[in-house]
């Protein structure tokens, strides 16, 4: 059983619209993503986020707040906003399903249009069928189907007219592959549509020339509201609206026809139908001869202008205005102006460049919000004047277009009366319309909001080998083109730096008195000495100064000519008239050495420090601790030894020798900081072992030491530990031990009850790591430091634990002044910094831009040190112009990513795959790159291509890869296209159409030859392909799956699945278990199994996920391994939304039972929005529609889903009817404790 998590939610816009929601005065923005609505309000400030709602079932668009969903069924979810004290939300107060069984669902537009008098709105869904909606104050009313006669459906739209009168236009392809545009009546009392077309828009036949590919264009209709007439000039007769038709080589305006117009084509048509019912063959077959030709005619157009750009991604209307936004598939963004088009025509006006747009709304004052699915999402604002740029022109404009300049569009025209004089040649034409020729950007980015998607190729990489992952990841397209680095931890800011300092292992940050707020001083101790720093810090330049004086006398102030082994300010105990102890502020600080322990006072006018007392010496102290008003001090032969402070001198409370004889144990480190911060003391201690390896929680009695309980031997010996409460401040306490290890890593358990459980190690790297208690973002928070940082803290009802981008920390501890406020002093080995550590738990992004290049495949190289990427370079093309690309091969420094190398592919070539390995060459192991092209030839199917190796050599022999060069090593020629590139040892496995072949690099001559070994083709289209050991897992995606086994260089065939799957990724599990992707959104799994003694591939996970998977990668998001789970990530995938999904094995099966109940009982008592049930929605879809034999998922449950039950802990009817079901046999056998525990061991796996 697996469980399917989110890492990174999809971050894709699909649509957007602005609308009031709650108040004439506050207007929003609602943004829908693949899986989820979110609601904006629009303050002076920006966008202000209001509320969320996750969807169960995929948006496809929205009107106001209506939303339709596309799966499992086609449905329209009516939606309400309200707002109350405790914040925002959304509710669904209707569901309408739109399901049919029989009808072929719609292949161009699937899409809802809203009268804007908000009475009736239409659906698309299905071929030949439309869904009209009555609403009534608001509400829906009524609804019904029509049908339509206009099968291959483009756009669709509502004429401009009064608030009563409904009439549709229709933008469609129709049999002999034209396209053309009518408008049909909607007959409210009818319960139908018109069966003549309406002679309020004259129908018309759309050109080619305007709109060569229709099937690939994204077409679309737009209203052209009427424009008022001066009643000063008769000679206007006005515009009376009409509809626009963008998206092909010119954008088109129809205007309506007048009621003269009207007239004369209703007389036009009764003739004709009068003459198509005569009884004169010859006159009948005349009208019908007429009635074509009239269904063939191209109308004049009222306006239009060249498009000189892309396709058109999304387009929209300015309030009130006759203006349009038009933005194409490369960013680029024009304006097209309406106003007086009648004597001026269409004009056109380029505003710049921004991401890619798949939606666009106007919010208000010339700001505009872009959704986009290949970029960033922006905020932007469009000036009037040019605000960067200015030399340049605003967007580059093809030399066959005519253009003006802005100051001719602003000269009066020649037009006199109803004559023109002699056109002059730069005149402005109303018919042919105008693109204006301008400089510098109109554009200024407000915010922007972050998007990786699509994701089409991506890597898991630990670069610096500490065994942190993060992601790397091939996004975007157009003119934004980039690769990302996601990884998951804190953000550390550096506010100051004292270079210098070496070989410091501990370090302190000292108050002046106990209850000060700031610290005075910085103590640091090396192996050698101890150094004390004064901190000169009055709210503005902060500088520290070396105290070599420490008190009045050499012999009087601190201990500096050895290391320091616990430092820290104390607090004065009191014992008052009734017995009881109390705590007061005092100048009194203790210092622990090898020699023992001395308290010193503080003199705040001489800043000296002054021996209090008598000192505490015994035999060498191995370890020490202090808090407020304790000393604990651990001797060799494993005597702890528990100090108060009294009367300004020492008082042993507690002097123990631990284990059951003498020198049984050596204490190696040792921690008394209190579980509750407000408290000066602490009841207990925590002691780790040398030899043993263990770590013990002893109670702190008046008998003793009482051992509370002993952790079982740890892979190393611990050299820092703490005992810490995370939630000090809740009723439920979150206890936990944790021990820094010598070998690098971090051991935690959770302590309840004298029990210790839910064991967890964290990878630090090599050196032995150091724990710290520090605040951040209020929270009480642990620093773990070691060769690189991580910050544990209580997040999301679990504790979790933050990376930070910090290396070869040595230790740190905190620090408060006036300039650094709740701040962290860092050590390493060679300097020391202050700085702070903010935003726990944060996925951080580092973005590459690449522009109109492209990145398509990826692969990393390690002894190098470098990325490899296969690059697509696009030139932006006109519509309708043929596509001209070029394609690379560029290596990229890991670190920085510089650009290092590049190889380039002929003019004809595409690349398609990538990857690396290290065969033997000359008798050694030698980095090279493997490269899959495909000749395009512009066939149904490619016959030609090449598979390169290519080597990275450093330019002039430099042993360095800051200066690479590739080259070609070898080649062979394939017949087809390389889809797939990976490896079994030194073979090369690559998938070239239907086949898959073996390759190995052999050495003839001293020439370097990449021979094909075998080749086994029974197949129709092998697309993916996974290696594990020396078996294959192949993703036909016009069938399904294979699993083949390399032996002596030859292929055989295990097992294959014989369903129809369609797959468009696979990965292997093991040798036996395979996952696998489909093109319908859907995961598969397969397990090897025998049926009749022969092998054969069984599916035993079936999941509807709903996002196009497009990568499987082997291995975990997170470096924790943890002792007692029986969940194991085991894959991370990746979707073209922007999705990074973690996939969860359960290795017990009672587990999977329980969990899978859980799932069931969640989806009765939490229904989402959507009206399918999530059993149903879950289920696994194909193209041809429900089908009974997937009725349900089976293999998969639905991890997001589940961890829901996390949020309502704090509400026990809703935890009891979970836990209950409907029935008893529902009831769940577990306790809601147990299912918290595994839920939160889950969310530490994502």
């Amino acid at each position: 059983m697996k469980i399917v998590t989110t890492f990174h939610q999809p971050s894709s816009v699909q649509a957007s619209v602005k609308c009031q929601l709650s108040s004439r005065d506050l207007e929003h923005l609602v943004v829908a993503k693949s899986n989820r609505l979110d609601v904006y309000s629009l303050q002076s400030h920006g966008l202000e986020h209001q509320c969320g709602l996750e969807l169960r079932g995929i948006g496809s668009t929205r009107s106001n707040l209506l939303l339709l969903l596309s799966h499992p069924d086609p449905e329209l979810i009516f939606l309400v906003y309200s707002e109350n004290s405790s914040g925002s939300q959304l509710t669904a107060t209707k569901q309408l399903s739109l399901y049919e069984r029989t009808p072929r669902s719609a292949e161009y537009f699937t899409d809802i249009v809203v009268h804007p008098s908000g009475k009736v709105a239409v659906v698309s869904c299905y071929v030949g069928k439309l869904r009209v909606i009555k609403f009534k104050a608001g509400n829906h009313e009524e609804d019904f189907d029509v049908v339509l006669r206009e099968l291959n459906l483009l756009g669709l739209e509502f004429l401009p007219l009064q608030e009563d009168e409904y009439v549709l236009a229709i933008l469609y392809v129709d049999y002999q592959e034209r396209v053309q545009l009518l408008a049909r009546d909607i007959l409210l009392e009818d319960l139908e549509l018109s069966s003549s077309p309406s002679t309020v828009l004259t129908p018309t036949t759309i050109s080619n020339k305007v709109v060569p590919y229709p099937d690939e264009l994204n077409l679309k209709l737009f209203p052209v509201q009427p424009q008022p007439v001066d009643d000063g000039d008769l000679d206007n007769d006005g515009f009376l609206g009409g509809m626009l038709v963008i998206g092909g080589r010119k954008i088109l305006m129809y205007e309506l026809a007048s009621s003269q117009g009207q007239a004369k084509q209703m007389s036009k048509r009764r003739r004709l139908e009068k003459k198509k019912k005569s009884t004169d063959a010859a006159e009948s077959e005349e009208a019908l001869s007429k009635q074509e030709e009239r269904e063939g005619r191209v109308r004049k157009v009222q306006g239009s202008v060249v498009w000189p750009w892309s396709e058109v991604t999304a387009v929209c209307a300015i309030d009130l205005v006759p203006r349009f936004i038009i933005g194409d598939s490369y960013g680029r963004l024009s304006l097209l102006s309406l106003e007086n088009a009648k004597e001026r025509g269409l004009i056109l006006v380029p505003l710049g460049e921004a991401s890619p747009a798949n939606s666009l709304t106007y919010l208000t004052s010339q700001t505009i919000y872009l959704g986009s699915h290949l970029g960033d999402s922006q905020l932007l604002q469009v000036s009037p004047t040019p605000v960067s740029s200015l030399s340049s022109p605003t967007l580059p404009i093809p030399s066959d277009v005519r253009t003006v300049t802005t100051a001719r569009l602003s000269r009066p025209s020649s037009k006199k009366g109803k004559s023109r004089a002699v056109d002059a040649e730069d005149d402005l034409n109303p018919t042919k319309g105008t693109v204006i020729n301008s400089k510098g950007s109109f554009i200024t980015v407000l915010d922007t909001f972050r998007n990786i998607a699509p994701i089409v190729d991506a890597i898991l990489v630990d670069t610096d080998g500490s065994g942190e992952r993060q992601v790397v990841t091939c996004s975007g397209g157009g003119n934004r083109g980039s690769l990302n680095i996601v990884r998951n931890g804190a953000d550390f800011q550096e506010l100051a730096s004292v270079p210098g300092l070496t070989n410091v292992v501990r370090v302190w940050g000292i108050r002046d008195e106990f209850e000060d707020i700031h610290d005075g001083h910085i103590l640091v101790s090396t192996l050698e000495n101890t150094h004390l720093l004064r901190i000169n810090d009055a709210g503005g330049d902060t500088t520290l100064t070396y105290v070599k004086d420490t008190g009045f006398t050499e012999n009087s102030g601190l201990v500096t000519d050895i290391p320091t082994l616990a430092f820290g300010n104390v607090a004065r105990r009191v014992v008052g008239s009734s017995g009881k102890p109390a705590y007061q502020n005092s100048q009194f600080v203790v210092q622990v050495t090898k020699k023992g322990a001395t308290i010193y006072t503080y003199d705040t006018i001489s800043r000296v420090y002054e021996r209090v007392g008598s000192d505490f010496e015994g035999s060498e102290v191995v370890a020490a601790d202090l808090n407020a008003s304790q000393v604990f001090l651990a001797f060799k032969g494993g005597r702890l030894v528990a100090l108060t402070i009294e009367d300004r001198s020492f008082r042993i409370s507690i002097d123990s020798t631990l284990g059951q004889k003498p020198n049984s144990l050596e204490i190696s480190a040792i921690s008394c900081a209190p579980l509750d911060p407000a408290k000066p003391h602490t009841n207990n201690v925590v002691v780790s072992y040398w030899e043993s390896k263990t770590v013990e929680i002893f109670n702190i009695e008046p008998r003793g030491f009482i051992s509370n309980v002993k952790t079982p031997p740890l892979p190393a010996f611990a050299r820092s530990v703490l005992l810490h409460d995370f939630e000090p401040d809740n009723d439920n306490h979150r206890y936990y031990l944790l021990a820094g290890l010598s070998d690098g890593t971090v051991a935690y358990f959770a302590w309840k009850d004298k029990q210790l459980s839910d064991r967890k190690v964290v990878p630090l790297g090599h050196v032995p790591a150091s724990l710290s208690v520090c605040q951040i973002d209020g929270k009480r928070s642990v620093f773990a430091a070691g060769t690189r940082a991580t910050v544990f803290s209580w997040e999301k009802k679990r504790l979790h634990n933050s990376p930070i981008m910090l290396r070869d920390v040595v230790t740190a501890a905190p620090l408060n002044t006036a300039t650094f406020q709740s701040s962290l002093i860092i050590v390493t080995p060679t300097a020391l910094f202050i700085g702070r550590v903010r935003d726990l738990d944060k996925l951080h992004f580092r973005h590459i831009p690449l522009g109109l290049d492209n990145p398509f495949r990826l692969t990393y190289e390690p002894s190098l040190k470098v990325f490899g990427v296969g690059i697509i370079s696009n030139k932006p093309n006109r519509v309708g112009d043929i596509q001209e690309t070029q394609s690379s091969f560029r290596l990229f420094d890991d670190t920085t990513f510089h650009f290092l190398a590049s190889y380039n592919c002929e003019i004809d070539e595409q690349l398609t795959a990538v990857a690396s390995y290290s065969p033997e060459i000359d008798g050694k192991s030698t980095p090279v790159f493997c490269v899959g092209v495909h000749t395009d030839k512009a066939e149904l199917e490619p016959t030609e291509g090449r598979i390169l190796v290519l080597s990275a050599v450093p330019d002039g022999g430099q042993l360095k890869t800051s200066s690479l060069h590739l080259s070609l090593l070898a080649e062979s020629d394939v017949k087809g296209c390389v889809y797939a590139i990976s490896f079994i040892k030194d073979i090369v496995v690559a998938s070239v159409n239907s086949s898959v072949m073996l390759f190995q690099l052999q050495s003839s001559d001293d020439v370097l030859r990449l021979v094909c070994l075998t080749d086994w083709n029974h197949n129709y289209l092998v697309t993916s392909l996974a290696t594990y050991r020396d078996r294959i897992i192949i993703g036909d995606q016009l069938n399904s799956v294979s699993l083949l086994e390399v032996t002596d260089g030859k292929i055989q065939n295990l097992a294959r699945d014989y369903g129809p799957r369609w797959p468009v990724a696979v990965e292997a599990s093991d040798g036996e278990s395979i996952i696998g992707a489909n093109f319908d959104s859907n995961l598969i799994t397969f397990k090897l199994t025998r049926t009749l003694g022969r092998p054969s591939l069984e599916c035993d996970g079936h999941y509807y996920l709903g996002d196009f998977v497009t990568k499987f990668i082997r291995g975990s998001l997170t470096s924790d391994s943890s002792m007692n789970t029986n969940l194991e990530a085991t894959h991370v995938f990746f979707s073209s939304s922007g999705r990074i999904g973690v996939i969860v094995e359960v290795t017990d099966p009672s587990l999977s039972l329980h969990l899978t109940a859980l799932q069931r009982n969640l989806a009765s008592a939490l229904p989402g929005l959507g009206g399918e049930s999530h059993t149903r929605f879950r289920a696994p879809k194909n193209k041809k529609g429900r089908s009974d034999a997937d009725s349900t998922a089976f293999g998969f449950i639905d991890g997001d889903f589940v961890e829901q039950f996390l949020s309502h802990l704090s509400t026990p009817d809703v935890v009891e009817k979970i836990m209950a079901g409907h029935s008893n046999p529902e009831r769940l056998t577990i306790s809601a404790e147990e299912i918290q525990a595994i839920l939160e061991n889950l969310q530490s796996l994502h």
